[in-house]
């Protein structure tokens, strides 16, 4: 830790305790938080349910059912607002916790702030009396080593020696003043055996000073660190251990709190609805229900029915009076060809957005084929589905079993052929995320009656495919078979490249398996 350009130690008791309490803190704010939004959803939970139900029974509608059912359909809601008001006791019991929460989290904090300042303020007194205890050694050493010098420079002048040698590099001291020769030789420049004796006299008095006030300093900084880790330190440390305590007991006695009232709460609210005591297990809400008589109240309605109505059915039967259509309309009702005609004609033709014979050929195979083994693999005679073919052009309500000729015989193919290589570009897509956004784009290009045809039909092939363990037909080998059929290529037959029969049934493959996303159901 850096505080005011002081370092305090990172591994000590003190920041341990410190960042202890700051997850503490954290812990409190995390709780408080939760609290207040689950009060906020329990209080919106009860307050919608008893409007609702005060809603229903200050109802003054007669639409519903009278009788037993009336009862217990009002018991029924009465109980809900009970359980509306539980709710709303509970929310406030949490708020009253989620404020004991964050009144703890900030005395806390308060704490930590003060404690923390108090032992920044003790260590950086510390930190302070060891850098002038540095200061003052540093001092202390200059002065001796000046002292040193002024001693061999007066000794070498009252001997009169005619040559002056550096000092051994072996007294530390004097090397670290001295470190070359022309600093050696300014020390020792002056001859006057007085002059040298007052510079030795000095040296020693300020050697003898700066070694005083480095004792002072020493003495000083060893009291005050003393005081500090015997006395400051331990007592900073015991005080934020209490703060952390009674922070960790304040949030676990809020959160039993809270747990209490939760379990209290939910017990008062089940013993509303299911009473466990024989004089109220009557009205528990099971039992409201249960007391419902429908045949007591449907003989009651019938009463009341034939009382306040005085209309005589007619029993007897209707005779046939068929219409007189006059040739011209005669000759516009006659029936119409559907095989071969556009789908846009049909259905506008209709007034229906999918053509008739796909819905009813659809139903028949739901109703009767779907367990059937290879259904649409298997192909019928040819002249079978001719003959229902003519059927169909005939008689609109025959079901016709020859869906695929119809769809192979549009003038049009159902994946239109203007859109032909576009659906074949976009079965390319190796990534099946990629097909699946380009076939989607293009189905939703579809005119009206392509599109709600194309839907229908492959909501039929989808729930065809559902029974694959049955019917062997799985989205495979429906897309295989059904492939050629919807994508008829707009080219040259005898040019066509066969490895397009691969896309037309990726492509119908796709469509199938994504039938839900593509068509929104």
């Amino acid at each position: 830790m850096v505080r005011s350009g002081v370092t305090y130690p990172k591994k000590s008791g003190f920041s341990l305790m410190l960042d202890r309490i700051k997850q503490n803190m954290s812990s409190c704010k995390e709780v408080a938080s939760f609290l207040k939004k689950r009060a906020a959803i329990e209080e919106e939970y009860g307050r919608s349910m008893m409007k609702l139900s005060q809603s229903i029974l200050n109802s003054k509608s007669e639409d519903g059912k009278r009788g037993s059912y009336s009862d217990a359909w009002k018991n029924t809601v009465a109980l809900h607002e009970q359980v509306g008001e539980i709710r709303l006791k509970f929310a406030s019991s949490i708020v009253a916790v989620a404020e004991e929460v964050s009144t703890l989290h900030k005395n806390t904090e308060r704490s930590r702030k003060q404690l923390k300042e108090a032992g920044y303020k003790h260590w950086r007194a510390v930190h302070e009396s060891e850098n002038a205890l540095e200061k003052a050694k540093s001092k202390y050493e200059a002065c001796s080593e000046d002292w040193e010098r002024a001693i061999l420079n007066r000794e070498q002048v009252m001997e009169g020696a005619t040559t002056m040698m550096m000092p051994s590099s072996s007294k530390a001291g004097l090397a670290k003043s001295i470190s070359n020769l022309q600093l050696w030789k300014a020390a020792t420049s002056s001859t006057n055996p007085i002059k040298v004796q007052k510079l030795e006299d000095d040296a020693r008095a300020r050697a003898a000073i700066s070694n005083e006030n480095y004792k002072q300093q020493l003495a000083t900084t060893n009291t005050m660190r003393t005081q500090y880790f015997q006395v400051h330190l331990p007592r900073f440390i015991r005080m934020l251990l209490e703060t952390n305590e009674a922070c960790d007991h304040g949030l676990q006695t809020q959160l039993i709190k809270h747990a209490r009232e939760l379990e209290e709460a939910l017990i008062h609210e089940a013993t509303t609805l299911s009473p466990i005591d024989a004089e109220n297990i009557e009205r528990g809400i099971v039992k409201t229900v249960e007391r419902v008589n429908n045949s007591a109240d449907f003989e009651q309605y019938m009463v009341s029915y034939f009382q306040t109505t005085n209309q005589q059915l007619q029993k007897t039967e209707y005779q046939y009076s068929p219409y007189s259509m006059s040739p011209e309309a005669f000759n516009l009702a006659l029936p119409k060809p559907v095989f071969g005609v556009d789908l846009a004609i049909v259905t506008e033709r209709e007034g229906a957005q999918v053509p008739s014979v796909v819905e009813k050929y659809i139903q028949a195979v739901e109703r009767h084929g779907l367990r059937t083994q290879g259904v649409y693999r298997v192909s019928a005679a040819h002249h079978n589905i001719q003959q229902l073919r003519n059927m169909f052009d005939e008689e609109i309500s025959v079901v016709a079993s020859a869906l695929k000729l119809y769809f192979r015989e549009l003038p049009d193919s159902l994946f239109p052929k203007s859109k032909y290589y576009a659906f074949i570009d976009a079965a390319r897509h190796e990534d099946d995320r990629m097909r699946l956004i380009a076939i989607h784009e293009l189905v939703n290009q579809l005119s009206d009656a392509h599109y709600s045809t194309l839907s229908a039909l492959m909501g039929h092939l989808y729930n065809v495919q559902h029974l694959e363990a049955e019917n062997r037909m799985g989205i495979q080998n429906l897309a295989i078979v059904w492939g050629p059929t919807l994508l008829d290529s707009p080219g040259d037959a005898a040019n066509f490249d066969t490895t397009e029969l691969r896309l037309q049934s990726r492509v119908v493959e796709t469509v199938l398996a994504n039938y839900s996303r593509i068509f929104d159901v």
